[in-house]
């Protein structure tokens, strides 16, 4: 099934599979990469939301017209707030509810999502009247068991399904022609095989994947999956990139967006485009960036500095975080 904007979706689970990788590996602190890129891509794209629920675990929604992410925060009379991973609304053309879907990242066991999984989907039909569903990615086998063995016997207490899924519930996109069709799932392929051996093998679909997503919206996307990925694939990706389009995969990506970097030279297009990437990735993390910060990153010309703040922009929570020395 071919899932565009207006797709189905499932109705009896649901959420964010998109946060799949979320064991909660923390660096400095903050979540990593790899947990943040799943929640980022189905924010970005609620196609492979839709796709989860219906491939995976036969659930079917009413045509929805478009989607909106729905503020995280649980809160409870007694202060106290709880943080879902990520939660995303399906709507209709009037913006009516049809579906409400909670996606939690879950790399390793936590026996108290018994009761916080169950405020999440209860506070969501509470509040907008309208089915809620649990969308679990569990990046090992061992844990995704043990979570399904959780909720097999509730006894007198308030049922809840999660639909739990893992890396070898979703297959690798290695075809082209089904990533230009469907290039969100290829990204969340990606992102879900990272560690798999023969992941290169996807590298030409992801490349067809990016570039049906048009110049506009490739560019984020690309961050999106380089962020999840282990950093020791992205010289494989940037090598394949290089004999592939006969320049570093930056570069491409850069020159669609940016058309000046073609006139002011190589090292100058690459450095504003990599500038201009960095503001872009920034954006969508939600990072207050000053003016101040802004002109230093658009006039810095050192390759190597912008690339480190990049790296650092995918983890981090405020801009000092970014450009720290």
């Amino acid at each position: 099934m071919q899932v565009g904007l207006k797709g189905r979706v499932g109705l009896t689970s649901v959420f964010r599979i998109c946060y799949f990788l979320s064991v909660f590996f923390m660096v400095d602190g903050m979540p990593s990469g790899e947990h943040e890129s799943p929640l980022e891509l189905a924010e970005q794209n609620p196609e492979v939301l839709v796709w989860l629920l219906d491939k995976l675990f036969d659930v079917k929604v009413s045509d929805f017209h478009h989607a909106r992410p729905q503020p995280t925060e649980v809160r409870k009379l007694v202060p106290s707030t709880y943080r879902a991973d990520g939660m995303t609304l399906l709507c209709d053309a009037t913006d009516r509810s049809l579906l409400s879907v909670v996606l939690e990242v879950q790399r390793a066991w936590d026996p108290g999502k018994r009761w916080t999984w169950k405020t999440y989907v209860a506070h969501l039909e509470a509040e907008l009247e309208v089915n809620a569903a649990l969308l679990v990615y569990c990046p090992g086998a061992a844990v995704a068991r043990r979570y399904r063995a959780m909720f097999e016997s509730e006894g007198v207490s308030l049922h809840l399904r999660p639909l739990v899924f893992t890396p070898g519930d979703v297959p690798l996109v290695v075809d082209v022609e089904r990533a230009q069709a469907e290039p969100a799932l290829a990204l969340f392929s990606v992102l879900c095989h990272g560690g798999d051996a023969d992941i290169e093998a996807a590298f030409p679909a992801l490349l067809e994947a990016l570039r049906a997503l048009g110049p506009k919206k490739k560019p984020l996307y690309h961050e999106i999956v380089l962020a999840g990925l282990p950093e020791a694939l992205w010289k494989r990706w940037e090598t394949y990139m290089t004999s592939t389009v006969g320049r570093r995969y930056r570069s491409e990506l850069l020159n669609e967006t940016d058309a000046r970097a073609h006139a002011e030279g190589k090292a100058e297009g690459e450095a504003l485009g990599a500038g201009r990437m960095l503001l872009t990735v920034l954006e969508a993390r939600g990072i207050l960036v000053s003016e101040d910060v802004r002109e230093r990153i658009h006039t810095c010309t050192d390759l190597d500095q912008l690339d480190t703040w990049f790296r650092r922009a995918m983890i981090a929570s405020t801009i000092d975080d970014v450009i720290r020395e």
